[in-house]
């Protein structure tokens, strides 16, 4: 009888203290991680699920790894800019854009779809017209970004 108490005892103190490490991990196809120092990213790919759920200090992340990664690489999160609109799409020769109010600067940056910057311009106008007749037909991202406000918007540009 005493060593079925003792395995009992010691199986549920192996078991309380081994739950004491909880890592992030997700769901994925494939994926891995690398460290360098004491950074560690983790990457997937072909998420089949994502969520996230918080209990307490506990983060749960599904698919892609919570908002912590932000803060070890230093990188700044923007909440969505709104009032900004962007006319007329598809573009033939030029297109606008609204900005939400005067005097601030934004940030126009547009891409092509292989991530190589067409053009970059600042404006602190509330109208800013953009020519981009000498531009092939394909599709663009544009990019508005307001630094101050750590805000962006991101339009898909389809150019005819």
């Amino acid at each position: 009888m005493k060593p079925l108490l003792l395995i009992t005892i010691l199986f549920f103190s192996y078991v309380a203290t081994a739950q004491v490490a909880l890592k992030k991990s997700s769901i994925s196809t494939t994926g891995g991680s690398r460290s360098s120092g004491n950074q560690t990213v983790i990457f997937t790919v072909g998420e089949v699920n994502v969520q996230e759920a918080d209990a307490g200090n506990i983060h749960l992340s599904e698919g892609f790894i919570g908002p912590d990664l932000t803060e070890a690489l230093g990188i700044t999160d923007y909440g969505i800019l709104s009032g900004l609109s962007v006319y007329p799409n598809p573009v033939t020769n030029k297109f606008n854009i609204n900005f939400p109010q005067g005097g601030n600067t934004y940030e126009v940056y547009l891409y092509n779809l292989q991530g190589k910057q067409i053009f970059f311009r600042q404006s602190q106008d509330i109208k800013q017209t953009f020519d981009i007749s000498r531009l092939t037909a394909t599709g663009y991202l544009l990019i508005v970004i307001d630094r101050q406000n750590k805000l962006k918007k991101t339009f898909k540009i389809i150019k005819e």
